[in-house]
């Protein structure tokens, strides 16, 4: 097993792995359905199309390229790309032949807004149908009782795309292939047709091989070939006449050694394993089979890799031959974690596991960012560090393993945990005179992107064509947004405040704008208040400068309690607001250092939230039986919804069955009745009832225990 490490480190992380809370529910990079295969040979009158599917959210785009990175597009009459990611290689003619594009390696490519993985390389091999024609070699020089051996001799241009699939002895007596063959006749895997125990009358019968082309599966029969049997005396010792040598098998697969002496009489084989500076001799069991000149072995695993030896023997002497025998174990990658989530400036790992011990070469690891390979990551066992996880580095990393032409990949989703909002960028206070233009800017980051608010005094900005409010977001990930006033006026005076706000948190950076003029005050929009909690409410006063600002309600000057104060830049803090107490109209008054004043009143309302009273299923239910729950709001105004979530979800995620068993009604208008009527274990789950009205939502779960019968 080798192990490859990718670090990417920083200052203290703070990591976690699937099911955390810092991963986007609703955001995964791409991951590989169907991934082509390594190798694709055709012909080029049938064409080839080269599949791949990929799953993520969103929906990943697929696209392909070659090897190099280069697109690979549509060719016309040569190469198109289906909408659905084939990737169709056209039939041609000879003459249409192109290296670049029936002579390639190429990726196919998924990619989305999280990331971008590439598939392995994939060796597209186009072959020009040509004729060809097959001859039969016979070994000469055989004595009556011994051997013969004849080879179907097949041109190198077609040599590896052509295999002998039968031997004819005319006129209609067929011989295939076979691990031990009928004791006369043995047709190899290798194609050679050795026939034993020759008789004087076996030399007038003719012998054609039949051949196959695997990709066209034309079948190409030779002329006929007959046997010589030599008349001599006395004994020949052993020569080896063919000889496996190398031999590579994939793991499971089933593989033949072949070792062929000339010798007569015949003669007799034994074969040995080497285990380390020992020779062991080769017994049969259940995956081995001993038959002369071949060992079988069936189902190869990796110790079956190694050394072997044949012995040919007879009267005459002994000669030997050594085969080696290379299992090739399937490339077998993963990342892990597949999916990680660290905050800005932590730490990241992945490991890179390859499942294979292979002795077919060395493997090589090359780690890749999008698609992208990353700096110094071509030896196995790389590392390679980041000072400090920045937004550019989520994304998709990926561990490619080449062994010779065989690559494999596994990938992994790195996020960014949720961070909450930080302003890069904040305007500041001004003040000048009316009728210039004014922009104030705010830039913030976060995890996920914040979105970005503005307030004046703490309402909403004024809808008047003179505010424009401008926003994007950089690649990455920086939302910049500013609001730009054309010929700015008295009343646009104010506090102004940008929000940036994600799910992690919020920010808010306010500052004043100051314009020269008489004091004015902005209408005061109806506030509501929630009862039990903290009310600010600031005076909406544009002029400068402002000598003083004051609150009033029913005609009394505030505070007029202690739980009243008005701050120094006239903010009105009310605390444990009470509905009863505190709901009402106030009015601001703001005057300047030469007497001028303004005023303006504003009404505030106060909500009670919804209390929800505990409620609970029974114990001991069990499948068919019925229950029902209800979910009543025991304080809270109106108008109040209630809803039910089951494990979190809304609508419930059940069977048509247990759903169709499932009802919610309303007994009024602040409660709820949930009604199972024929309990199922799906059933079973955490039951929340969600009650909501315009000052604040409130849940309470019970859980649900269906037992099985």
């Amino acid at each position: 097993m080798l192990v490859g490490y990718l670090i990417i480190a920083g200052a203290a992380a703070v990591v976690s792995l699937a099911g955390g809370h810092g991963f986007d529910a609703h955001l995964r990079g791409p991951s590989f359905l169907i991934e082509p295969p390594s190798r694709i040979e055709f012909s080029n009158s049938s064409g080839a199309w080269l599949d791949c599917a990929a799953s993520g959210s969103p929906a990943p785009n697929i696209d392909w390229s070659t090897a190099d990175g280069l697109p690979a597009g549509d060719v016309p009459g040569v190469r198109r790309v289906l909408r659905n990611g084939t990737l169709v290689l056209l039939p041609f003619q000879a003459a249409a032949f192109r290296q670049d594009v029936h002579s390639a390696a190429y990726r196919c490519v998924a990619s989305n807004s999280v990331g971008r993985i590439l598939s392995r390389d994939v060796q597209v091999r186009a072959i020009v149908t040509q004729a060809y024609t097959v001859d039969v070699e016979v070994v000469e020089g055989v004595s009556r009782g011994c051997t013969s051996i004849l080879r179907c001799v097949v041109p190198s241009h077609v040599k590896d795309l052509v295999r002998v699939v039968s031997w004819l002895q005319e006129p209609a007596f067929h011989i295939y292939p076979s691990l031990q063959g009928d004791g006369k006749f043995h047709l190899l895997p290798t194609g050679e047709l050795l026939i034993h125990s020759l008789e004087f009358s076996d030399q007038f019968l003719s012998y054609r091989c039949r051949t196959m082309h695997r990709l066209t599966r034309q079948v190409v029969v030779s002329s006929s070939a007959n046997i010589r049997i030599a008349e001599h005396r006395g004994v020949i010792p052993p020569t080896i006449l063919e000889h496996s040598g190398i031999i590579y098998v994939g793991q499971d697969e089933s593989t033949s050694l072949v070792c062929v002496a000339k010798a007569c009489p015949t003669p007799e084989y034994r074969w040995y394993a080497q285990t380390g500076a020992e020779q062991m001799p080769v017994l049969s069991g259940p995956r081995t089979r001993l038959l002369g000149p071949v060992l079988a072995i069936e189902a190869v695993t990796l110790s079956d890799s190694g050394v072997y030896q044949c012995l040919a023997s007879n009267h005459g002497g002994e000669t030997s031959a050594e085969l080696r025998l290379v299992v090739m174990a399937p490339l077998s990658v993963e990342v892990s974690p597949s999916l990680l989530s660290v905050h800005l400036g932590g730490n990241a790992e992945f490991t890179c596991i390859v499942s294979t011990h292979s002795q077919a070469g060395q493997h090589f690891i090359t780690w890749y960012k999008d698609g992208r390979q990353l700096p110094g990551a071509g030896r196995q066992s790389e590392t390679l560090t980041l000072n400090g996880i920045g937004r550019e580095d989520r994304g998709m990393y990926q561990c490619v393993v080449r062994r010779g032409d065989d690559t494999a990949q596994a990938s992994a989703e790195l996020q960014l945990g949720d961070a909450p909002p930080v302003l890069l960028y904040s305007f500041i206070e001004q003040t000048l005179q009316p009728g210039p233009a004014v922009s104030l800017k705010c830039s913030a980051a976060g995890n996920p992107t914040p979105q970005v608010s503005w307030t004046l005094d703490g309402f909403p900005l004024p809808t008047i064509t003179r505010f424009v409010i401008g926003q994007h977001v950089t690649v990455h990930g920086d939302v910049i947004s500013h609001v730009n006033i054309s010929q700015v006026m008295v009343e646009d005076g104010g506090e102004y405040s940008c929000i940036a706000e994600n799910r992690a948190g919020k920010v808010v950076h306010s500052a004043r704008l100051n314009v020269y003029g008489l004091p004015y005050i902005r209408v005061i929009p109806k506030v509501t208040a929630v009862a039990g909690e903290t009310l600010r409410l600031k005076c909406p006063v544009a002029g400068y400068p402002i000598e003083e600002i004051k609150w009033e309600r029913s005609g009394r000057e505030l505070p007029d309690n202690l739980r009243q104060k008005v701050l120094s830049d006239g903010t009105l803090v009310v605390s444990s607001v009470q509905k009863e107490l505190d709901t009402g109209t106030y009015t601001c008054w703001a005057r300047n250092k030469q007497g001028h004043s303004a005023r303006r009143s504003g009404d505030v309302t106060v909500i009670v939230p919804p209390i929800i009273e505990p409620f609970n299923f029974q114990e001991g239910l069990s499948e068919g039986m019925r229950t029902r729950t209800v979910c009543g709001v025991r304080a809270g105004d109106e108008p109040l919804t209630i809803s039910w979530l089951k494990d979190g979800h809304s609508p419930f995620q059940l069977s048509p069955k247990a759903l169709s068993d499932t009802s919610i009604s309303p007994i009024d208008s602040f409660s709820s009745l949930l009604s199972l009527s024929n309990l199922a274990a799906e059933h079973s789950g955490d039951y929340t009832c969600v009650a909501a009205n315009p000052a604040a939502e409130v849940r309470y779960t019970a859980k649900l225990q269906v037992k099985g019968n």
